[in-house]
C-alpha cells in the first residue's frame, strides 16, 4: 500500500513538473514578430503603388468624372478622375478630355477600394 501511494505521488509530481515546464517554456519563448510589423501590416498602411497604361481614349463622362481606355490587348479599363488629376498634352485640362475621344493616352493611376483613380493623364497628339 505504501508503494502504491509513493508511486502515485511520484507520478503526479513528475506530471506536474512536465506540464509546468511546457507552460513555462512556451510563455517565455521570444515572439518572432514582437516589435516588428508584418508584411501584411505594411501593405495595409501604404498607399497602393502607381501603375500606368497606354491606350485609346474611348469614353469620357465629365458629370460622373469617369473615362475609359481601350488597351492594345483590347481590354477596356475604366478610371475615375478628380480635381487633383493632372492632364497634359493636346488638352490641358480635364474638361478638354471630352473632345479627345480616339486619342492615345497614357494614364498613371492607383487602384484603391473604389476602383482605378487617375493621378495623371497624358494625351498624345492624334496621328
Amino acid at each position: 500500500m505504501k508503494l502504491i501511494k509513493t508511486l502515485t505521488w511520484t507520478s503526479a509530481f513528475t506530471a506536474g513538473l512536465f506540464l509546468g515546464g511546457l507552460v513555462h517554456s512556451s510563455a517565455h519563448q521570444p515572439d518572432e514578430n514582437r516589435g516588428r510589423t508584418t508584411q501584411q501590416d505594411q501593405t495595409k498602411d501604404r498607399a497602393p503603388e502607381p501603375a500606368s497604361i497606354t491606350g485609346e481614349l474611348t469614353r469620357v463622362n465629365p458629370q460622373a468624372m469617369t473615362f475609359s481606355v481601350m488597351t492594345a490587348t483590347f481590354a477596356k479599363m475604366h478610371f475615375r478622375f478628380d480635381d487633383k488629376t493632372i492632364v497634359s498634352g493636346a488638352e490641358s485640362n480635364v474638361a478638354g478630355l471630352a473632345t479627345s475621344n480616339g486619342a492615345e493616352v497614357t494614364v498613371t493611376y492607383r487602384n484603391d477600394n473604389a476602383g482605378n483613380m487617375a493621378s495623371k493623364i497624358e494625351v498624345h497628339a492624334k496621328r
